[in-house]
């Protein structure tokens, strides 16, 4: 009588595309596309390729900390001209004059960090600034002036001809300033005034344009001002309050909503509610008032610190640092990617010479956000670890044969390793663009990790080969 062998069955499984990542959920329970440890690649079409970096540009000093552009009618030109300013380390404002080609200070005498709107104040264009300490200070190109009957201001945003500012001193108060002229400030009928809340919701912390409405973010809520012309027909209703403190630092308008980061959640703000997104990866933001974002070219980026919840020492990780990650999120589509290593502090959306681009400061320098995971020239390492998978059959034996890889970008040099986990033991090797990898492993759970400091990749899902008794 014949011996009888068990018969093996084979099976492929399939990566229909990378998927996100999902920081919440236990590793053995995620699906073949999704991640459990996730940074420094794009995911957005499906194949894995090199995630946000920071690099150098012509438009962006290198000392500069904060930076903006300012536009303005030349009357020795006849017509309007940009210039670009920043703020250096030490707190001084400096403008670029491109006629002269010349940097030019303008105040020997350094500014907390500040924030500016462009606004036209009596037929000239003019720089709103303010800053921590400091009342309302106004430049034309020329000279500057404070306006000492201001509040104090810790955000500002014009509305309608208004100026609406939160104040450092009056935390529960909304100051607004004559209708067409931010200077002046004098409380009556025909000037300024406040709007006052004291409820649950909080100190007030900052204000935002938004539609037709004035948005005030407060501690745990935020409340919607309607301020039109006249200031006796000014309304206030409370919109959204949540047990989580908000950041102002991370709020910005982003298209036809407002995105922000709370204790509790990041959320999307269309005006009337609030939603929740990015609920997978949550885990890993460690919320605080250090955010830094922006809006530019359809996504909203936001800088923070996380917690990648592993050993490893990536870019800025190696030093002093407020935050480390930085996450590119399409509030449309909601598709995102997380760059990892990045100490990012502020960042803004411009457009000068003919190129929109957006000015960041990473560590203390100036530079512009860019698909290419580097810091400066220096690449930072991608990675890419699926969830243990046991392919629906957690009691049976697989047998991995094969191992579909491919990396297409005709760019790439090829430094991808590829780790291969079955039950717990790893397995690890160098991948080049195409290739049928042949394996011989065993065990009831497997994981696969993809890592590169390639300056450029394009990695097609994985496609696996296995036997199962």
């Amino acid at each position: 009588m014949g011996l009888k062998l068990p018969k093996i069955k084979r099976y492929k499984k399939q990566m229909p595309a990378y998927g996100g990542a999902d920081f919440k959920t236990d590793r053995s329970l995620l699906p073949f596309s999704s991640a459990s440890r996730f940074y420094n690649f794009d995911f957005s079409s499906g194949v894995l390729r090199k995630g946000y970096g920071v690099k150098a540009h012509k438009f962006v000093p290198e000392k500069a900390t904060r930076y903006w552009l300012y536009r303005f009618y030349s009357q020795d030109r006849g017509e309007y001209v940009d210039m670009y300013y920043y703020q250096l380390p030490s707190g001084n404002l400096v403008w670029y004059d491109q006629f002269k080609n010349k940097h030019i200070y303008v105040t020997a005498f350094p500014f907390a960090p500040l924030d500016v709107i462009n606004y036209r104040v009596n037929s000239e264009d003019v720089l709103l600034l303010s800053c921590e300490g400091r009342k309302l200070i106004t430049w034309n190109g020329t000279a500057l002036v404070e306006y000492e009957n201001s509040p104090t201001i810790s955000s500002m945003a014009i509305h309608y001809e208004r100026l609406f500012v939160t104040s450092r001193d009056e935390r529960t108060r909304v100051y607004f300033s004559k209708n067409l002229d931010p200077t002046q400030w004098e409380i009556g009928i025909d000037g300024g005034g406040f709007i006052e809340l004291l409820d649950e919701r909080g100190y007030f912390n900052k204000v935002v344009s938004f539609g037709n409405y004035l948005y005030i973010f407060r501690d745990h809520g935020i409340s919607r001002v309607t301020a039109y012309g006249d200031q006796t027909e000014f309304s206030a209703v409370n919109m959204f309050v949540t047990a989580g403190r908000i950041f102002p630092s991370s709020i910005a308008t982003c298209g036809n909503t407002i995105m922000f980061l709370a204790s509790d959640g990041l959320y999307r703000f269309d005006g009337y509610n609030c939603v929740r997104v990015l609920t997978d990866i949550f885990a890993s933001i460690l919320p605080d008032d250090n955010c830094a974002c922006a809006y530019f070219d359809g996504k909203y980026y936001l800088a923070c610190k996380m917690d990648f919840k592993d050993d490893e020492t990536v870019g800025c990780e190696s030093g002093e640092y407020k935050t480390n990650g930085l996450i590119a999120f399409d509030p449309v589509t909601g598709e995102y990617s997380i760059s990892r290593g990045l100490n990012i502090s502020f960042m803004n959306a411009c457009s000068y010479g003919g190129e929109d681009y957006l000015m960041c400061c990473e560590n203390g320098k100036g530079g512009v956000i860019t698909l290419g995971s580097a810091r400066f020239d220096e690449p930072l390492p991608s990675c890419w670890t699926s969830g243990q998978m046991d392919m629906s059959a957690p009691d049976k034996v697989k047998f991995v044969t094969d191992l579909l890889f491919s990396n297409d970008d005709n760019g790439s040099d090829d430094r991808v390793t590829l780790k291969i986990i079955a039950d717990g033991t790893e397995y690890e090797m160098p991948v080049a663009h195409s290739q049928d990898i042949r394996l011989n492993l065993s065990g009831r759970k497997f994981g696969f990790e993809l890592k590169t400091d390639s300056g450029s990749v394009n990695i097609t899902p994985l496609c696996i080969k296995y036997g199962m008794f």
